[in-house]
């Protein structure tokens, strides 16, 4: 997938788009097949990895971990 909007699929997860980039975004999800699958595995990852952190009983993390991992599932292309 080659769409503009890849890399704001992550933000968008944490919260952190302003609202009118969340409205702009939202928009496209609603034309764009891809990026709302996308979006979808991108879900399924934080909320795994918010129910292992819960489960570890661990510190709270900033969402700076779920941010580089939303990258990282960005940057790895398009699944064969």
């Amino acid at each position: 997938m080659d769409c503009d909007y890849r890399l704001d699929l992550g933000v968008f997860v944490l919260g952190q788009l302003s609202g009118p980039e969340e409205a702009q975004l939202r928009a496209h999800l609603y034309a764009c097949p891809p990026c709302r699958a996308e979006l979808t595995e991108l879900q399924n990852v934080a909320d795994i990895l918010a129910r292992a952190r819960k489960g570890a009983g661990r510190r709270k993390r900033s969402g700076a971990s779920l941010l580089w991992l939303s990258g990282a599932c960005a940057a790895r292309g398009p699944r064969p």
